[in-house]
């Protein structure tokens, strides 16, 4: 599967991603559900990749690393 996302777009969904991943670990640990847990921890291991997938691609597209605060600022002022 291919999709196709402008450097603002990506840089947005990397925000997005992180963001729901920190959600993601304090609601694990506030589960008793252990089904539920499993499943919580599934889904964070899939957006993990996901998000490292970005974090690649945009360190290829900028051409250097782009860390949390470096995102917020593109995403801030796009194309500058």
């Amino acid at each position: 599967m291919q999709l196709s996302l402008s450097t603002e777009q990506a840089l947005e969904l990397r925000a997005l991603l992180d963001e729901t991943l920190r959600e993601m670990s304090h609601e694990i640990a506030a589960t008793d559900n252990a089904e539920f847990r499993v499943r919580l921890v599934e889904r964070r291991r899939h957006l993990t990749e996901v998000s490292g997938v970005l974090h690649d691609l945009l360190r290829t597209e900028t051409g250097s690393p782009v860390g949390a605060g470096r995102l917020l600022r593109e995403i801030a002022r796009p194309g500058d």
